[in-house]
Parts: structure tokens; sequence; C-alpha cells
């Protein structure tokens, strides 16, 4: 195992420290070659532009894929069917995630309602053996606190609609 201050050669030969030297290295790499780029003549700078290009995603890209098929036939379509099934395991993740929230909220709000009937009924109890100050406190406070739970609730889901609606709006 390496110390993480140990010294290492970088292509160039000079030693670095540790990886936040790599990748200050990489970054300085970036920045002189875009330097050379810019240097270059129109002509040849649109030239090497357009030879450039940038693949991201969760399958390799082409050129890549044929690489691993050179060395082992079959490799591609492994690779591929892989990633296809990643994506298939991912949705239905997510599916399942979104089911049991469901169930989770409904539940939440079921537990809610009953907690607050008890609350409720009990300080109507109270009121009727003749404990009105406790009564109504108990049974007022009970449901100023549900309303304002619900009221609260119905905003926060009609904001979130709303954010959703502005996000596939600029979409």
């Amino acid at each position: 195992m390496k110390n993480q201050n140990s010294m290492e050669p970088n292509e160039d030969g000079k030693e670095l420290k540790n990886s936040e030297s790599l990748d200050e290295t990489d970054n300085n790499e970036v920045e002189a070659t875009v330097g050379h780029i810019e240097k270059l003549a129109p002509k040849q700078r649109d030239e090497v532009i357009s030879k450039l290009e940038m693949y991201s995603g969760p399958i390799p890209h082409p050129d890549i894929l044929k690489k691993y098929n050179d060395i082992d036939p079959g490799a591609a379509k492994k690779i591929i069917d892989n990633g296809v099934q990643e994506s298939v395991h991912r949705r239905s993740m997510e599916s399942e995630y979104l089911k049991q929230d469901t169930l989770r909220k409904r539940r939440r709000d079921w537990m809610g309602f009953l907690i607050g009937l008890i609350g409720l009924v009990f300080g109507f109890y109270l009121l009727y053996l003749g404990h009105t100050v406790v009564g109504t406190i108990f049974s007022g406070g009970t449901l100023v606190t549900l309303v304002s739970v619900f009221a609260s609730k119905s905003n926060s889901d009609s904001s979130e609609k709303d954010d959703s609606n502005s996000v596939e709006k600029e979409n």
C-alpha cells in the first residue's frame, strides 16, 4: 500500500505528490491542448475540432466496443446486454420505490387521521365531563394541528406540481 504523500512519476518523468496533483496535471494538460488548438490557423482549427468527439453514456463508444470485440468476439454484445439489463433493473427498482413510497404516505395519512380523531373524541369527552378549559384546549389544539398539517401538506403538494410543470415547460 502506497503512502498518500509518496512521490509518483508522471508521463514526463516529473514526480507528483498525491492524486490531487494528478488531477491538477490533467487539467494543465487539457489547458495546454486547448491553447495549442487556439493557436492553429482557422481552417486547421476547424479540422481538429471536427475530429474531436465526446461520448457519454452507460454503454461504451462504438469504437471501444469494436476493440473489445476484436480482443474477445462477442464481448461487445455482452457489454450491451449488460447495459440493457442494468437499465431494466434500475427502472424496476425505481418503480418499486415509488410503490412503497405511496404505501408509506397512505399509511402515514391514515395514522394521522386516527390519532387526530382520538384526540378530538378525547377532548369532547373531557368537555362532556365538565372539564371545559382542558377539553377546549385539547380538542381545539388537536383540530388546529390537523388543519395546519393538512393545509401545509396541500400547499407543498401544489408547489411540487408547479415546480414539475415549470421544468416540463422549459424542456
